[in-house]
């Protein structure tokens, strides 16, 4: 069934952006974020390229809701970043419901730049056998354990995201690149080079426990 932007608003409320026009992602984000400036309260309906739906609900420029689909909230956030254009359309309304425990606005709209989706250097010819995750198991879970406590429960998602494109860790250098793409999704400098410090210090004690033959020592 097609959606459609260009109806009426709601009574008492304006709208800008007629729903016209279709925007790259970052051109939606970049709607966003003047909305955000701006201080505005209300909703940003969009209708994907592919016909689905999101919004972002804003109130005095903080995003305080926002789904993808079925999904609500930090579960929809790693979904967020992967429709690749979409029509918008804002109105102005007052906004009483919040999802709970979204990051900070500044560091939500970071998250929303799919640039490091997945390591573009590894190899997408194959997907992991069960050997190879059972292997990436132990680093997953080193992983999603500091990134919990960075941002909470979307951790698990973006982990999963990213390992999806891993058909092996063999080598120091390409655990280090994966490290190094999760912790982008931050968006906080200074919290990323610590998450990256401690998984690092982690998998240095994890290597030296389990005594394995190989295992490359981290500087």
């Amino acid at each position: 069934m097609a959606h459609d932007l260009t109806g009426a608003s709601p009574a008492g409320s304006t709208a800008s952006g007629d729903g016209s026009v279709l925007l790259p992602h970052d051109g939606i984000i970049d709607a966003l974020r003047s909305f955000c400036a701006a201080k505005r309260s209300g909703t940003m309906f969009i209708i994907t390229a592919d016909n689905h739906v999101a919004q972002f609900t804003l109130r005095g420029g903080e995003v305080v809701g926002l789904s993808h689909r079925l999904l609500r909230g930090v579960d929809a956030l790693p979904s967020m970043r992967t429709f690749t254009a979409g029509r918008y359309r804002f109105v102005e309304e007052p906004i009483a419901r919040t999802d709970p425990g979204l990051p900070p606005t500044l560091d939500l709209l970071a998250l929303l730049i799919p640039e490091h989706a997945g390591l573009a250097d590894a190899p997408q010819s194959l997907p992991p056998t069960p050997s190879t995750w059972q292997a990436i198991e132990p680093l997953r879970s080193l992983i999603e354990s500091e990134l919990t406590e960075v941002l909470g429960p979307m951790a698990g998602l973006i982990c999963q995201e990213h390992l999806a494109h891993i058909p092996a860790l063999s080598s120091l250098q390409h655990f280090t690149r994966l490290v190094e793409a999760i912790a982008k999704e931050i968006g906080d400098p200074a919290k990323e080079a610590q998450f990256k410090q401690r998984v690092l210090s982690n998998l240095r004690a994890l290597t030296a426990d389990s005594g394995e033959p190989g295992a490359a020592p981290v500087p």
